[in-house]
């Protein structure tokens, strides 16, 4: 997590095998994903929140408060 981008990646592997009479059948499968998005307001990382349930990937990512800028003027010495 970057306070301008978000990164998504994960990784699922199933092995399968079945047997009959004389034949073995045997299945490997592998799945990878990777996902960068990038965001329109910085976040603070240091309060981003992930939760998993049934599928369904539930992200928490409150906005950074916001710097106030000051100006400063020059005077003549």
């Amino acid at each position: 997590m970057e306070p301008h981008r978000l990164t998504i990646s994960g990784k699922r592997e199933a092995n399968e095998e079945r047997k009959s009479k004389k034949t073995i059948y045997s299945e490997h499968c592998r799945n990878q994903i990777f996902r960068a998005v990038d965001l329109p307001a910085e976040v603070d990382t240091s309060k981003v929140t992930a939760k998993l349930k049934d599928g369904v990937l539930e992200l928490s990512m409150p906005k950074a408060a916001e710097t106030h800028k000051v100006r400063v003027e020059e005077k003549a010495a």
